[in-house]
């Protein structure tokens, strides 16, 4: 998991809300779109690409009357802090290590992007 590509996913509206709305407890895709106003195909891409990056998972399946059992998302997620000091960007991600085994241990990830470093310039001739 890289932290600057964490923030920049978290600052996408339905990425936010969807992050939002597991914070608590778990939700299914369906209840997810119809509380925020997400499409549901937005929300169900929005979901999986959360999963691809461990930010949230299913939290647990319900039975459903078509047989593919209704999956209820959690986030992982608890916080994300970015900051821009003395020429550097740093970004911080915490994230729970909770999953369907139900450990609760907390997971940090940090990246730092040195601003100041500029690729050469070709030089006038």
């Amino acid at each position: 998991m890289e932290a600057l590509q964490v923030s920049q996913t978290v600052m996408d509206e339905y990425s936010a809300r969807i992050l939002l709305g597991t914070f608590d407890r778990s939700v299914s895709a369906l209840e997810l779109s119809q509380r925020f106003g997400i499409p549901i195909a937005a929300c169900y891409r929005r979901i999986r690409e959360l999963e691809g990056m461990g930010l949230v998972f299913v939290e647990r399946e319900l039975p459903s009357r078509n047989g593919k059992g209704l999956q209820l998302f959690r986030s992982r997620l608890r916080s994300v802090r970015v900051s821009l000091e003395e020429g550097r960007l740093r970004a911080r991600v915490l994230l729970d290590a909770r999953g369907p085994a139900g450990s609760a241990e907390t997971v940090a990830a940090e990246q730092v992007l040195n601003l100041e470093d500029r690729p050469a310039r070709p030089q006038p001739l």
